[in-house]
């Protein structure tokens, strides 16, 4: 169930960034330190954007589970992704999208944070 809350997720959260006018350039980025849920270009900037859904908060707001060593880690793969693809010199941030699902997996709510993770 895990797996499919967080494919839904993933596809509305897609679906809300294009509405806003964002370029997707990648979904899913892998290294050896982790995976980048989507990969976008809002303007100018690249924006890496971690996806949290959830079916309820008995544990917690999705965006709480972005913690400190959740972000920490984010930060490494932007700029280990900078480096990869060359834009080391592109404004970028970090947003997150967080959702809430119903049991039928519908979206019941999202909250799109920029700018979520700051630099340390």
């Amino acid at each position: 169930m895990r797996e499919r809350v967080g494919h839904a997720g993933e596809a509305a959260a897609l679906r809300h960034l294009e509405q806003q006018g964002y370029r997707i350039l990648a979904r899913d980025w892998r290294n050896r330190l982790g995976q980048i849920d989507i990969v976008a270009e809002d303007g100018e900037t690249l924006v890496l954007v971690e996806v949290k859904a959830r079916r309820g908060t008995s544990f917690g707001t999705p965006q709480e589970a972005v913690d400190a060593r959740k972000q920490r880690k984010l930060r490494t793969l932007l700029e280990v992704y900078r480096t990869q693809t060359r834009r080391r010199e592109q404004p970028c941030r970090i947003d997150v999208v967080a959702l809430l699902l119903d049991d039928n997996l519908k979206v019941t709510q999202v909250e799109h944070i920029k700018d979520a993770v700051q630099g340390e």
